[in-house]
């Protein structure tokens, strides 16, 4: 999701942040707190901001999505038209990032897509191209899609949509809020895709206090091209309050790290902060104990069941390692290169907005993956 910028009155938001302070002072409000027992943990290791402004004439950023075949790395924009995919070379080295390289670009191209904001990115397992999610624009009435481009750009194949991701169905997708993330699935015969705020019959979107804010993870087979499960999982609230008329909270990506367990992160955003307005976390959620929900209508009505998460991650606990001591808009995550211990690494990528909203980075932040008694 790109941020927008806020237009509601300033001084109406204000008095009502007020009132809110006093009504969170006398509830108080619980968010989940990092586990440390958890199946795994996440350990920090190094950031890097990229500097280079562009690549072949192209401006780098918007950077939503990212992914690793065990040669390069791809990265794609979130441009509404043309968006972007780069090829990259992330070089790492005693556990730092010591470069990031471009080194190849193409501009996705797809006759039947008016609008894209593509948001997410993985290499097909045949090695044929990439599986590319998109939001769409669905106050224009344009659908979000799944499809497959080859290596040039070129769109190959549409996924049909279930019915509950239609924007004249009666759930109805919110506008900039739906396939933000992807994952081949561990048993690369199909994938996840995950929508970034709940469709408007299902839940509500985060607030300030405890609420359902439900979104669903649903999986398709590659062998029929069809959704065949569907689980729920339920967003925090926002950690800030905002002191300027916007903030959200919602599901920027996911990662199947195992035959049982996906990563999903939560990125959190509170206006008037200044860049201290985003919240990053990684929570990890057990499939294995998921309901199917794909053929559930409303998942508010019908009080649906969402699968149980852990934090293994909090962006604010490595707030001061980092170079300008803030986390950015995070929005994708990608296995790296195995690190010398041989534990999995995980790379963050973070997108700028293309500093429409002041400026933002282009910042990569390397973790490592650790299963405890392995």
């Amino acid at each position: 999701m790109r941020l927008k910028p806020f237009t509601i009155s300033y001084n109406v938001h204000l008095l009502n942040v007020v009132a809110f302070f006093m009504i969170f002072n006398l509830i108080g409000c619980k968010t989940a707190k990092l586990n440390l027992s958890a199946t795994y943990q996440v350990k920090f290791l190094d950031e890097f901001i990229l500097e280079k402004k562009s690549f072949e004439n192209t401006e780098i950023g918007g950077l939503s999505g990212i992914d690793y075949n065990g040669d390069y790395f791809v990265l794609i924009s979130d441009k509404s038209t043309n968006p972007d995919i780069f090829k990259a070379d992330i070089q790492i080295e005693n556990d730092k990032i010591k470069a990031v390289n471009f080194n190849n670009h193409q501009i996705i191209k797809c006759n039947t897509i008016k609008r894209f904001d593509t948001e997410s990115i993985r290499f097909l397992p045949d090695a044929t191209g990439y599986l590319v999610s998109t939001e769409g624009a669905i106050n224009s009435n344009e659908n979000a899609q799944i499809i497959e481009v080859d290596e040039q750009g070129q769109c190959q194949k549409k996924y049909d949509l279930p019915k509950h991701f239609d924007v004249n169905h009666f759930n109805q997708p919110r506008h900039n809020g739906v396939f933000e993330g992807l994952s081949i699935d561990y048993s690369k015969r199909g994938f996840w895709v995950v929508n970034e705020l709940p469709l408007i019959e299902d839940g509500h979107k985060p607030k300030l206090y405890n609420s359902f804010s439900p979104v669903r993870i649903t999986h398709y087979n590659f062998d029929n091209s069809q959704p065949d499960v569907q689980y729920s999982y339920d967003l925090e609230r926002l950690v800030k309050i905002p002191f300027l008329p916007f903030g959200l909270n919602g599901a920027t990506e996911i990662l199947q790290i195992d035959k049982r367990h996906i990563v999903l992160i939560e990125r959190s955003f509170s206006a008037g902060h200044s860049s201290k307005g985003n919240r990053v976390k990684l929570f990890l959620i057990d499939i294995s104990k998921g309901k199917n929900t794909l053929d559930i209508r409303s998942l508010k009505k019908n009080k649906a069941k969402s699968m149980p998460k852990t934090l293994i991650f909090d962006s604010k606990n490595i707030r001061k390692q980092l170079q300008k001591n803030f986390i950015d808009n995070i929005e994708g995550i990608s296995f790296g290169p195995d690190l010398p211990n041989g534990n999995k690494s995980l790379i963050l990528i973070s997108d700028n907005n293309f500093n429409a909203l002041g400026k933002q980075l282009n910042q990569f932040v390397l973790l490592e993956l650790i299963k405890p008694n392995q």
